[in-house]
């Protein structure tokens, strides 16, 4: 059917530009099924020929790929709206990678990789052949190696590379509808200094040996080395938000300086001498009573919904865990307090109003 749609449109050009122009219009076709009709409605003439414009722009050596699409992963992992998956189709926080490695019956294929400000997320999916069944313990031998343009990543003091952890394991959210000893997903990830930039780095990442984990070993199921490498985008500066408003935090007014957001990460700037009172009373009582909610500032500060400037309010899922751990840190030359975590799903944050935060059932204005 492309083939009839589309035969003789081209333009004569050598056959690996033909090769790869229309595989572009398969990718266009083919894009999120949301917008797949609207899309397939649109395709003409005109559009024809500017994909053309585009591919002799970027010269013959594009590969379809390069356009980004929304899989069912990405879907599922960061629900993003109509919207967000139109206006992120070229954001550098998503990649489509696409890279396949066999050894002895298993095939893993890194999908896909998130990166931010303070984290990079890789997904994979492992197939295996019928002989090698896989279980919900199923994981690899070796913690996973990253490098970053060709030096070891690692999250000892000695030789610090800007990393606070990295790890592979079993995706629990992208498994939970699959039910299948020959196909798992699974999640690497490196959460790194909010100093240190990934922007345009070189990244690889080694699994080795698929195994099982008992309660006291491991058995290897297969041998093997699987090997990835792909070249990161440029890391956005997030938007910042000057908030200076005093917000109750479960009986303790601080003033929220500002809030730094990106689509999957935010940062609070609470006053110093203000946060740090929750601190020094916690340390000063063994008994919680009253307005006291016996919790430290990072669970007090636990963004469960937003809302947009036109009053629509978004519950952020809590099952999703986010796309990468928080943390927090103390800044008193500075006179803040910062505390960083994600959000479990995509924010529209030009529209961002206010957040809620879910434990102490507060509400904090973050624009005019």
């Amino acid at each position: 059917m492309l083939e009839n749609k589309w035969n003789n449109i081209a333009p004569e050009v050598p056959q690996d530009f033909h090769d790869k122009f229309e595989e572009t219009l398969r990718q266009i076709e083919q894009a999120d099924p949301v917008d797949k009709k609207y899309k397939r409605k649109r395709i003409s003439g005109r559009l024809l020929i500017a994909v053309a414009v585009i591919c002799t722009g970027m010269g013959v050596t594009v590969a379809a790929k390069e356009f980004f699409k929304w899989n069912d992963h990405l879907l599922k992992r960061l629900e993003p709206s109509e919207k967000q998956q139109e206006t992120m189709q070229e954001s550098t926080y998503i990649q489509n990678i696409d890279q396949s490695v066999t050894q002895n019956g298993v095939t893993v294929t890194l999908t896909d990789s998130v990166q931010d400000q303070g984290f990079l997320y890789a997904f994979f999916e492992v197939k295996t052949d019928d002989n090698i069944s896989m279980t919900d313990n199923t994981s690899f031998e070796e913690m996973t190696h990253f490098k970053i343009d060709g030096k070891e990543v690692y999250a000892d003091d000695d030789n610090r590379f800007g990393s606070l952890s990295t790890g592979v394991s079993q995706d629990n959210l992208l498994n939970y509808d699959q039910d299948s000893a020959h196909s798992k997903y699974f999640t690497a990830w490196i959460s790194y200094d909010s100093d240190y930039d990934l922007s345009n780095k070189t990244v690889e990442i080694t699994l080795k040996n698929l195994t099982d984990e008992g309660d006291y070993d491991k058995t290897v199921i297969t041998d093997g080395t699987w090997d990835f490498k792909w070249t990161l985008g440029t890391v956005k500066s997030p938007i910042t938000l000057e908030v200076n408003r005093k917000c109750d935090f479960g009986g303790y007014e601080i003033t929220v300086k500002k809030m730094e957001v990106t689509p999957l990460l935010w940062s609070l700037y609470l006053d110093y001498d203000e946060a740090m009172k929750v601190y020094e009373d916690e340390k000063n009582k063994f008994e919680y009573t009253g307005t006291d909610y016996g919790m430290d500032l990072y669970d007090r500060v636990n963004i469960d919904q937003v809302r947009y400037k036109d009053g629509t309010v978004l519950t952020l899922d809590p099952t999703m865990g986010g796309i990468a751990g928080g943390g927090e840190k103390q800044d008193k030359e500075n006179g803040v307090l910062i505390i960083r975590n994600s959000f479990p799903q995509l924010v529209d944050i030009d529209n961002l109003q206010a957040v809620h935060f879910g434990n102490i059932d507060q509400w904090l204005e973050v624009r005019e």
